[in-house]
């Protein structure tokens, strides 16, 4: 490591979105399982997600530029029947001019301590199975004294998209919209362990701001559902456009509407470019319509865990609502 790249302190990110992808691109190239591609444009609408702040993004700089980064986005979860704070911290990297020198043990650190002075009652966060934070999440917890623990290990089922890309691209959501994604997402299951709770301006980030996002509503007088996701990148040479099922919110709808919307969402993900559809499966919703269209187990296995403080207490759960990134 030269006196270019020698880390100075932990400071609030200041925003370089560019530098700080192709960093995340350089340092990740490497890595045994492909990883999602995170451009200038998805970072940066990360971001804008309501009650973001660069507060709860360290990084570290040296004279060289960014040599480091974690950030941690706001949400909040019914837990134990209550209301809970979390920061779901996501894109922990360190600059290969810095690997092995502990500064992402330090930005950890860092983000720990700015999630509890910022009020949060945990942190929630998904490692991917085999990679080297999968491996040291355990390690992490004993070093910082954290009460975590691995609650949910989620697989994914995915599928080629051929024959869909003639069809036209969704509409944005509307607003109404967006109070149907309300109310089927507050609908969910009461024994969940684990249930992403929304706030209206949340919920239009979802549906219709962020980058990439793709909504696919069915309504008639009685029968209501939807289906929501992202279009992103994979890094792999050349680059393959994929689209991520998030929200399975199937509301009422009988088997063939359901296998209907999930087509309107595959066409519509295919006119926007996508040639894979991706799906985490987290046991809120029922998965037969998906299976019934063809897709199939990956190999593709994120680990989910939890860290809480102030009298609370993470235990591993069957299923759960929440967003993964």
């Amino acid at each position: 490591m030269t006196s270019s790249s020698t880390p100075t302190t932990v400071r609030a990110f200041s925003g370089e979105f560019s530098e700080l992808a192709a960093m995340m691109q350089r340092s990740w190239s490497d890595n045994p399982n492909q990883s999602l591609l995170y451009g200038e444009g998805f970072l940066r609408s990360a971001f804008e997600y309501p009650g973001s702040s660069f507060e709860l993004a360290p990084a570290v700089y040296g004279d060289g530029g960014l040599l480091g980064f974690v950030a941690g986005f706001p949400r909040v979860v019914r837990w134990d029947g209550r209301p809970v704070r979390l920061a779901l911290n996501s894109f922990l990297t360190a600059s290969v001019a810095v690997k092995g020198t502990g500064v992402g043990l330090m930005l950890w650190k860092g983000l720990i301590e700015r999630c509890r002075n910022a009020g949060y009652h945990g942190t929630i966060n998904f490692c991917v199975e085999g990679d080297e934070m999968n491996r040291m999440m355990p390690i992490l917890s004993r070093l910082f004294k954290l009460n975590t623990q691995r609650i949910f290990s989620v697989p994914y089922v995915a599928r080629l998209l051929l024959g869909h890309a003639s069809a036209e691209p969704e509409s944005q959501a509307s607003d109404e919209d967006i109070e149907l994604f309300l109310e089927l997402a507050s609908a969910m299951p009461g024994n969940l362990p684990l249930t992403r709770l929304w706030t209206r301006e949340e919920a239009v980030w979802q549906c219709r701001s962020r980058s990439g996002a793709i909504v696919v509503v069915h309504r008639t007088a009685g029968a209501r559902g939807m289906l929501t996701g992202y279009i992103t990148q994979v890094a792999s040479s050349p680059p393959a456009t994929v689209v991520l099922l998030e929200d399975l919110l199937w509301g009422n709808l009988e088997p063939p509407e359901r296998a209907k919307l999930l087509e309107r969402f595959l066409r519509a993900a295919a006119a926007r470019g996508a040639r894979v559809a991706s799906c985490p499966i987290l046991g809120y919703a029922p998965v037969d319509t998906l299976e019934a269209a063809r897709f199939r187990r990956s190999n593709r296995v994120l680990h989910t865990y939890l860290t809480l403080w102030n009298g609370l207490h993470p235990a591993p759960v069957d299923a759960m609502y929440f967003d993964v990134l």
